[in-house]
């Protein structure tokens, strides 16, 4: 069964649309509201927990997708139907390039809608995994201090919500992220898994994986340059399709290096999180960085840019950052020197050293932001409909 959204133009077109979803055959569960495009979202919280989101709108055009891209990023597991009069080459391509996958003119095909569907429904009923979301950390110039970020968000992933965090060290320099998580060296590293590629599956992930508590893993960097050298991209999607299935949140520190390897990883990240600083020099590489991004096909509302030690007084605001960058800011980090350097001192992450700090807070809501609760699996989702869903009009298929 399918929970769709269904936001309409009218009552008409509701009723058209419904009829198409009756022809299809395919049992499914309905909630409409009428408006366009932009009341998006109002209904983000109810959308976050559908399967089908299906927007109504004559007045659809390739400039007004934010709103779509937004829901489409928040929401990573949610398909997109757009229904509009004779929509344009511009628009399917953009709609295509924030992650929708149809893109219908009226009047509305019966097979065309039955096909969306039937593919739909399969996916949503095939055996229930841990489908972890996939996030890379980037950085836009040595020194941000992205390591240190991703180590504590996945101490803040694995200490807030009952879930398996895996983090991923792909640093090909020094690979100090298990000095940071637990203050010693790694059994087993990324490289040693792929160098037994033939023996390559989740038996030997989790031999090789340094187990930090409980629920959160590490699979370190190799710690040579020259061991890492030899890490091929196939081995990595690999091990990214093997972890996948048997974690909720996995973190990939990507660093700043752009290679095969690293961009077969941002390939298969569901969101690219890159960190800047307010300084000329970092404002340089990030700029170069998501140019980089749009020339390898990466779409924008999967980049996340976050300034690390941010200074509300710093000639280099927010708003020159975002002027420069082409793109908003979609978090900040206070700086933190004090309990940062305990916490180095100390070899323990931040999150366990001083997590009343506001640096602990702020990655704390940076964990929500890049693993959002739409992205969760969804545990007696029908009951979470009922409860968000009380001020909707109310339309459930005839017969259930």
């Amino acid at each position: 069964m399918i929970d769709i959204f269904l936001i309409a133009a009218s009552i008409e077109n509701a009723q058209c649309i419904v009829a198409r979803l009756e022809d299809s055959g395919v049992r499914y569960r309905l909630r409409t509201a009428y408006g366009s495009v932009r009341q998006l979202r109002t209904h983000a919280r109810v959308i976050r927990d559908a399967d089908l989101l299906i927007v109504d709108d004559a007045n659809l055009n390739a400039r007004g997708l934010d709103s779509v891209e937004e829901t489409l990023a928040a929401t990573p597991a949610l398909n997109c139907i757009l229904v509009t009069p004779a929509p344009s080459a511009a628009l399917v391509g953009a709609a295509t390039r924030v992650g929708v996958r149809h893109v219908l003119a009226w009047p509305l095909d019966p097979q065309t809608v039955a096909a969306a569907l039937i593919q739909i429904d399969a996916t949503s009923r095939a055996p229930e995994r841990r489908s972890g979301r996939v996030v890379s950390l980037v950085s836009s110039k040595g020194g941000s201090g992205t390591t240190l970020i991703a180590v504590n968000l996945a101490c803040a992933l694995a200490a807030q919500r009952d879930r398996r965090v895996l983090m991923i060290d792909l640093s090909q320099q020094f690979a100090d992220a298990s000095l940071l998580m637990a203050n010693r060296p790694p059994p087993m590293t990324l490289a040693d898994l792929c160098s037994r590629n033939e023996q390559l599956d989740a038996t030997l992930v989790d031999a090789c994986a340094m187990h930090v508590r409980a629920n959160l893993d590490l699979l370190a960097g190799a710690g040579d340059p020259l061991k890492a050298a030899e890490l091929l991209p196939a081995q990595l999607e690999r091990v990214i399709a093997l972890v996948r299935d048997r974690y909720d949140a996995v973190l990939i520190d990507v660093g700043q290096s752009l290679n095969p390897l690293t961009i077969r990883a941002l390939d298969h990240s569901d969101a690219i999180c890159m960190v800047v600083r307010q300084h000329p020099l970092y404002l340089h590489g990030a700029r170069r960085m998501l140019d980089i991004f749009r020339e390898l096909g990466q779409p924008a509302g999967k980049v996340r840019v976050v300034v690390n030690q941010y200074d509300k007084d710093a000639s280099i605001n927010l708003q020159t950052l975002e002027r420069t960058l082409g793109t908003r800011i979609a978090h900040q980090l206070p700086r933190d020197d004090q309990h940062v350097n305990d916490a180095l001192i100390r070899g323990v992450p931040l999150m366990t050293s001083a997590r009343d700090s506001a640096l602990a807070h702020g990655i704390g809501l940076l964990a929500n932001m890049l693993w959002p609760a739409g992205a969760e699996r969804r545990k007696s989702k029908f009951v979470r409909l009922l409860e968000t869903w009380p001020k909707l009009q109310q339309q459930l298929k005839p017969g259930m």
